[in-house]
């Protein structure tokens, strides 16, 4: 039965053992079976099943390879529970190497085995396994759904092992949604059954994940106390290799609590061990926040020689993204000693790098413009300070040559206001540097926060776009194991052409709000009038009316996190009323009342009762981009009287 990893760091423990991984000719392993077991089928369906799972943690493809296999020889065999047992293996392989739809397909054709062989534990572990598929889809609800169903009959034949496993599962569905109080309690649920147990590696993973998930509710002590358990739990088994990420959790937490001492000590003994294991990208990921939290002690020295480390480990890399971090601390450093020419040095290194990975060339000559606007503005300032100076030394002269008539004292007055001139220059030298630094610093931070949210963008990119992708290459490769009529197939091939012209849409959203910093109310009013253009297009039977009052304020930016929530929204309001509410008018409006910006979409459709249906994904979507942007979703509709959408975003 395949177990889903609990929790996020050890999936990413796991990767370690793909480095060494040992590549298999298939041709070979193919010729070392076939003389052993000659013709007997069903003793090849077994060998090539435990020769998939024996690679499943070494060499992907050949673990696909001989789960195919299986399942070529299984043809011959006509036992259900060896038949359960290969598709079980054949949907595991295709999960591993990311074909998640061709997983639940076979995972499915297991469950309906297992059912007709009543076996009540084997069908929880079908249930947790569709689960952990569903859940890599983001699908969390059917996920959720499956999780308590192997829970149920987990409980009721007392297999109290694998329910823990669950409530691990589970718990990573919830951080998944960043819901951390509910991920939390399953996490410490899943710790305590196996506490009860005595299983010593399901209380070091289930400490590993709470002291995790204890950073993001800012519980740093409780935090370091799990994440301890876990560093010895790890020694104790020799998982040598996972004890460094344990100890970087326990770190960051005692770094926020400004226990610098203790953090720098953890930190060390992460980054010796990274090393020792040749893991040179969490070595440098390491580096950098010690780096950072010398910077915070004002152990600025200490910290350019950590910083100037971490070149070497990243160098080993591909990961370019450590240097703006590496960049960062080195323009801190610097500064904090007074050395503000290397510090702007490392802050333009900074600078051309993020726009080497995260500018367009059109933010690249605003950036150029504003530059050469501060520039021009300094100059001017400058010449103006000048001119004071330059009438300041002619009053001096002219009040001398009245009062004193003296050679001697005009040249003294000339000297004293030269000296001030001089001392007035250097100051002003001084400020202007000062004044370039902190500019810097700001526009890191700035461009920090622009960086997190194409970041973000980018995962919703990877998540939504990859995993439809995926879906689609997993239709088409799944009409291979079918005969299906011609009518059918077009059917079929209809479907996936419809969810590839959706897949493309939700690309084009997402790279127009890639491409802006920000999206003002009027991008949001183009792009949305595109949409309703295209739905009338496909939609000739509704009438649309989309009008702005007067009160809304045109100009007002948004961050291009919130305006594609905010489009996202009305593209599934409007999209439901097309499809579920039998519409022939829906309206979209724009209102500004007070410091509040409202969004309605509304119908004159069939409407329904929220207590009545059940909540399907959309509306679910709806809200969680709602609480993501701050903003408040109300949903009303009555049966027979349409209904109406309303967003509710306070402008800041």
């Amino acid at each position: 039965m395949k177990i889903k990893v609990l929790g996020s760091l050890f999936i990413t423990l796991l990767l370690c053992f793909t480095v060494k991984a040992q590549v298999i000719k298939k041709n070979e392993a193919d010729r070392s079976v076939a003389p052993t077991f000659s013709n007997n089928a069903l003793k090849k369906v077994q060998y090539y099943m435990e020769l998939s799972d024996k690679y499943s943690n070494t060499h992907l493809d050949s673990s696909l390879h001989f789960a195919q296999k299986a399942f070529q020889e299984s043809k011959q065999v006509k036992v259900d529970s060896v038949l359960a047992q290969v598709y079980n293996t054949l949907a595991n392989a295709y999960e591993y190497k990311g074909h998640i739809d061709s997983a639940i397909t076979f995972h499915t054709l297991a469950l309906q085995k297992r059912i007709q062989l009543k076996n009540q534990v084997l069908i929880a572990d079908s249930y947790n396994n569709l689960g952990v598929s569903n859940d890599q889809l983001g699908k969390f609800k059917e996920a959720l759904e499956y999780y308590f169903k192997a829970i149920r009959l987990y409980e009721k034949e007392n297999e109290r092992s694998k329910k823990a496993m669950v409530l691990g599962n589970i718990g990573i569905v919830y951080k998944q949604q960043k819901a951390f109080d509910k991920a939390l309690y399953y996490y410490k649920k899943a710790n305590s059954l196996y506490l009860q147990l005595q299983d010593e590696f399901g209380i070091v993973v289930t400490n590993g994940n709470i002291g995790s998930v204890l950073i993001d509710l800012k519980r740093y002590a409780e935090s370091v106390s799990y994440s301890k358990l876990a560093a010895k739990g790890y020694e104790k088994l020799k998982y040598d290799r996972y004890v460094p990420y344990p100890l970087t959790n326990i770190a960051i937490a005692q770094d926020s609590l400004k226990r610098y001492s203790e953090a720098e000590e953890k930190y060390l003994k992460a980054i010796s061990l990274h090393k020792e294991y040749g893991n040179n990208y969490e070595t440098a990921n390491v580096l950098n926040a010690l780096a950072t939290c010398l910077n915070k002690q004002r152990k600025f020295e200490e910290s350019i020689r950590v910083s100037i480390e971490s070149s070497n480990f990243i160098d080993k890399t591909d990961a370019s993204k450590l240097n703006l971090n590496q960049y960062k601390n080195l323009a801190r450093a610097h500064a904090g000693l007074g050395n503000f020419s290397t510090a702007y040095s490392y802050y333009e290194k900074y600078d051309q790098l993020k726009d080497k990975l995260f500018e367009d060339e059109k933010t690249k000559s605003i950036f150029e413009l504003e530059k050469r606007y501060e520039t021009e503005k300094k100059e001017k300032e400058l010449a103006h300070e000048k001119v004071k100076v330059t009438q300041r030394e002619l009053k001096i002269k002219q009040k001398n040559t009245q009062l004193y008539f003296a050679l001697g004292l005009i040249l003294t007055a000339l000297i004293i206001g030269s000296l001030l001139y001089k001392h007035q220059k250097a100051r002003n030298t001084q400020l202007k540097k000062e004044a370039q630094l902190k500019e810097a610093l700001l526009k890191i931070e700035t461009q920090n926060k622009l960086q997190e949210q194409r970041l973000q963008i980018s995962r919703d990119l990877h998540d939504n776009i990859g995993s439809q992708l995926t879906f689609i290459i997993s239709s088409i490769d799944n009409l291979k194991y079918f005969d299906l009529a011609k009518e059918k197939l077009v059917s079929k091939f209809d479907n996936i052409s419809g969810f590839t012209k959706n897949t493309i849409t939700e690309l084009r959203d997402t790279i127009w709000a890639m491409n802006k910093n920000t999206i003002s109310v009027e991008d949001l009013q183009i792009r949305i009038a595109n949409f309703i253009d295209n739905a009338k297009l496909a939609t000739q039977h509704i009438s649309f009316d989309f009008s702005i009052d007067k009160s809304v304020v045109a100009i007002h930016e948004f961050s291009s996190i919130e305006g594609i929530n905010i489009y996202r929204i009305i593209q599934e309001a409007v999209n439901n009323s097309i499809k579920y509410a039998q519409a022939s008018q829906i309206q979209i409006e724009l209102k500004q009342e007070s410091d509040t910006l409202f969004f309605l979409i509304s119908d004159n459709g069939i409407g329904f009762s929220e207590t009545e249906i059940e909540m399907g994904n959309g509306l679910q979507n709806m809200r969680k981009r709602a609480v993501e942007l701050k903003a408040e979703l109300k949903i009303e509709s009555e049966k027979g009287k349409g209904t109406c959408i309303t967003i509710a975003k306070k402008l800041m």
